[in-house]
């Protein structure tokens, strides 16, 4: 691809965070392009807030004011001018309400957040969290908009919500909506948090292996399926979090694509949840790692599945898979536009020595900086074709050794709190000689974690018995991590 068409992927999905919901399979058309996704300027994003400011005068106006009132008419002429700025520049102008938090299409408005925030409450009251002003929006629309917009909320909830009253007043070039909000599932059981992390990474390999059937088959994918199967690891995640962990151990030299591409996911949205458990933020996130390998479906696979050393021409077209995989994100309907931003960026390294080469150079997405944290530590303890699976302990110091240079070093420092030295499903040599295996880590001492002793000192194998390595009693600590295939041990068997 040249270098121009990567930078407008670039500049297409930068800022953006988010999307509808598609449609059901359809064929691949390249003589259609998904609608663009406005990033806007520094000078439309200032011109935001006067825009804002006159948006607050016009409800309140309409409240205190009748309609024919002078104070109403000037609060609407000069809304319509604002907004005609942006229309007369060829872009719609959506705007969100959410959480404190304001909105221009995908860009946070940080400082109109504080601002505006009594213009925020009020709409989220009456349930306008998602307002957009298309071109053609008429004075008359911005009159009937500004009415609804003043209501009372018991007298919107008794009209049926503002989408209704939107389109029982006509409103065709100014769109209403609620913002869908993400409510966390009942607390897992421990007994059942093993059975439905299990039915979440089936469901997502199975997802997998279908992208790949219809990205070959020259198809785009269903959208709500995808965003399904990552709601569902979110809730693993944030409420299961190490019986979901433990099945990143999970590997498979034949489907490895398919089971990167999981794992990847779900130790992304684990590091993500360290920073926030932002639904939005983590549904991006976790869509994203999914489908960061996306573009090696397109790649040869005697390439992929090449046993020696690649040539330097078959190594440039693995070097493409991010662009490739860029491509078809960005021309997938419906699906989430930062996706594009984050599987173009993955491999750009964190002193932006990777690739694909940007230019201007610009930081990268910092959930491109997850995933690649992600996608570095499971590759590495992954058997591949070309080189073995690194132990655990190797891995987890590796990153260590990559941090501020491929890696961003808060990140790493971040996963190896999460994953501790000794990740979830090591088997590890103990310092009394003993075998374990570990459970879970100890986030306040990464290289002491909880182990369940499977073998005496000399290999026995023994009933298991869990030990926390905190516990000074104990007076054990980790050696290094062991291979199980070597010690025949299936670790599963034990979990």
């Amino acid at each position: 691809m040249a270098e121009d068409h990567l930078n407008d992927i670039i500049r297409e999905a930068a800022g953006a965070a988010g999307g509808d919901v598609g449609s059901n399979l359809i064929e691949a058309d390249s003589t259609k392009t998904p609608p663009p996704v406005t990033v806007f300027s520094a000078k439309q994003t200032k011109r935001a807030r006067a825009m804002l400011a006159r948006l607050y005068a016009l409800r309140r106006a309409q409240r205190f004011y009748p309609q024919e009132h002078p104070a109403v008419e000037q609060a609407i002429d000069e809304f319509a001018a604002v907004l005609a700025q942006f229309h007369d520049e060829g872009v719609d102008v959506p705007i969100t309400f959410y959480d404190d938090e304001l909105l221009l299409g995908e860009q946070l408005l940080a400082e109109d957040s504080v601002l505006f925030d009594q213009l925020i409450r009020d709409m989220t009251a009456i349930g306008a969290g998602n307002v957009v002003f298309a071109r053609g929006a008429t004075r008359s629309e911005i009159q009937r908009f500004a009415k609804i917009i003043s209501a009372d909320p018991d007298v919107v909830a008794h009209q049926g919500g503002v989408s209704a009253m939107a389109i029982e007043a006509g409103l065709t070039r100014i769109v209403v909506s609620g913002v869908a909000v993400y409510r966390e599932p009942a607390e897992i059981k421990d007994e059942d948090g093993k059975k439905l992390a299990r039915e979440a990474y089936s469901n997502a390999l199975e997802l997998m292996r279908e992208l790949e059937r219809l990205i070959r088959a020259n198809q785009v994918i269903n959208v709500p399926r995808v965003k399904g199967t990552v709601r569902s690891l979110i809730e693993n995640v944030l409420n299961n979090r190490y019986a979901t962990l433990e099945l990143v151990g999970l590997k498979s030299f034949d489907e490895y694509t398919f089971y990167h591409s999981v794992n990847v996911a779900i130790l992304s949205l684990a590091l993500g949840s360290m920073i926030t458990h932002d639904f939005r933020f983590l549904s991006t996130l976790g869509v994203s790692a999914l489908l960061h390998d996306v573009g090696k479906m397109t790649v040869d696979l005697k390439i992929l599945n090449k046993p020696g050393p690649l040539t330097s021409e078959e190594w440039a077209q693995i070097r493409q898979h991010p662009i490739f995989g860029a491509e078809n994100t960005a021309l997938t309907p419906g699906l989430d536009k930062a996706a594009t931003v984050i599987v173009l960026e993955h491999h750009m390294r964190y002193d932006l020595t990777g690739y694909p080469q940007r230019v201007p150079l610009r930081k990268q997405h910092l959930g491109s900086r997850i995933v690649a944290v992600a996608d570095a530590y499971d590759a590495m303890t992954s058997r591949r074709t070309y080189s073995a699976a690194r132990p655990q302990d190797d891995a987890i110091v590796t990153l260590i050794k990559n941090a501020d240079s491929a890696l961003d070093p808060t990140l790493v420092r971040l996963f190896v709190n999460l994953m501790g030295l000794y990740p979830p499903r090591s088997v590890v040599l103990l310092s009394s000689g003993e075998t374990g295996i570990v459970i879970s880590p100890n986030p306040h001492e990464v290289s002491l974690p909880r182990v369940r002793i499977i073998a005496a000192v000399g290999g026995e194998m023994i009933t298991p018995v869990d030990v926390d390595l905190t516990d000074d009693a104990e007076g054990r600590t980790v050696e290094r991590c062991l291979d199980p295939a070597g010690l025949n041990v299936e670790v599963s068997d034990f979990l």
